[in-house]
């Protein structure tokens, strides 16, 4: 009996529980996707352990068909799950799959030995159709990619012409998986350690079709297949893992700083840019604004229509707040019904107070929820550095007294007040 590929199966098998208990352990999407294609390789490996041990008959062709077009639909897999279609992910994962069945039907005739030219020809006519048409789904397509297609495919027609069915295999492998590659990258959230090394592995995977066929009459006997040709797909499981890791890590370092309601920065975040802030007002001499923003009669939101009703309403106010600062500007909520802008660079006090008003307006507007109208005022509270403060204490001090004198100044049945109303 053939063993040679148990040790695959065993860490591929590993590799698809691994994912598999990620799904139920964090909120991440990707292993979900990376998952099916991990699922697909793991059935390739049993397929090719029930071929190796099959006498040769229409069992182990069928065996090497399911084999050779499982490790195909693995890159389409891949490929789908660095795109931009992914919205109804099983809809969008079986077009996608349903889009390769004539690259699979090529493997097929290749597996049963089929002599003939016309189903190979054919084969890749409807195939570059239907990749194409998948290709042209991603709405963030490179412009070159439909006329790549058409070279790519227009090659393996050359192959299939000429009756070199081997070599058109090992294309379509090796430019479905340097399109992995190239899916992978573009759809990374950002250039990391992770995702170049991904990216690179990749590519080595893809090279090994091309490489192992080239080198295979000076490698037979040598063992090679097994371990140096395999390795690619390791260090991208590893790759992956890795990313997994680095997003995860991304998570926790963005939730450490800023609001879990709104996404505004923190209080920790909003100490420190302003203790930066201060800085370079004092080695430039320049003037910087700080504020603070008191929502008024908040409380009563909250106990008469409950802490959801209050929670969307600070989510409301925070955009609306977004909206009135600059790209400079730093807004964050510093805890309950509280906000905090910092205005680097202001001219001097009418400036600060014009952009002040700027974002008063944002209380001009309200939101509905469970059919109230939600509506609210603020008090404002300003100071500016180095007028009303010198350092950090001193600065909120004073725009915290601000805005204390302008909540204390609210006349009753003035505007400002928290005023729910039926929609």
């Amino acid at each position: 009996m053939n063993l040679s590929v148990v040790p695959d199966f065993l860490a591929i098998g590993g590799l698809v529980l691994v994912f598999a208990a990620l799904l139920k352990r964090t909120r991440q999407i990707l292993p979900r996707y990376w998952l099916v294609g991990w699922a697909m390789i793991l059935v390739h490996i049993v397929a090719q352990f029930i071929e190796r041990n099959l006498a040769p008959g229409a069992a182990a062709d069928a065996a090497l068909a399911v084999s050779l077009s499982m490790l195909l639909l693995t890159s389409v897999a891949f490929i789908w799950a660095g795109s931009d279609t992914r919205l109804a992910w099983w809809r969008a994962l079986g077009i996608t799959l349903l889009a390769a069945m004539p690259d699979v039907a090529f493997f097929v005739f290749a597996a049963y030995g089929v002599e003939a030219r016309l189903p190979y020809l054919a084969c890749t006519a409807i195939g570059l159709g239907s990749t194409a048409w998948v290709f042209c789904r991603d709405r963030r397509r490179p412009r070159w990619c439909v006329p790549a297609l058409v070279g790519i495919y227009a090659l393996q027609g050359v192959f299939a012409w000429h009756g070199a069915i081997d070599q058109a295999l090992n294309w379509m492998l090796f430019w479905h998986y340097l399109a992995v590659a190239f899916c992978f990258y573009r759809g990374a959230a950002a250039p990391s350690v992770g995702a170049v090394f991904t990216t690179v592995s990749f590519v080595a995977w893809a090279a090994v079709f091309p490489v192992a066929a080239a080198l295979d009459p000076w490698l037979t006997g040598w063992g090679i297949e097994n371990e140096a040709w395999n390795l690619p797909k390791f260090l991208v499981a590893t790759g992956m893992i890795f990313t997994l890791l680095e997003e995860q890590i991304g998570h926790a370092e963005h939730a450490s700083q800023h609001d879990a309601l709104t996404g505004l920065p923190n209080r920790r975040v909003f100490t420190h840019r302003l203790e930066q802030a201060l800085k370079r007002a004092r080695e430039s001499g320049g003037r910087i604004a700080m504020l603070v923003i008191d929502l008024n009669d908040f409380k009563r939101i909250n106990d008469t229509l409950g802490h959801a009703a209050g929670d969307a309403l600070l989510h409301f106010v925070a955009q609306r707040l977004q909206q009135g600062v600059r790209a400079g500007d730093t807004l964050a909520r510093l805890g309950g019904d509280e906000f905090a802008a910092i205005l680097p660079e202001v001219a001097d006090r009418n400036a600060a107070q014009a952009r002040a008003e700027r974002l008063a307006r944002a209380f001009d507007a309200s939101t509905e929820f469970q059919g109230q109208r939600l509506s609210i005022g603020a008090s404002i509270g300003m100071a500016l550095y180095p007028d009303d403060g010198q350092d950090e204490t001193r600065l909120y001090a004073a725009a915290d007294r601000a805005m204390y004198a302008s909540k204390l100044a609210e006349r009753p049945g003035q505007p400002g007040g928290a005023d729910p109303e039926p929609a």
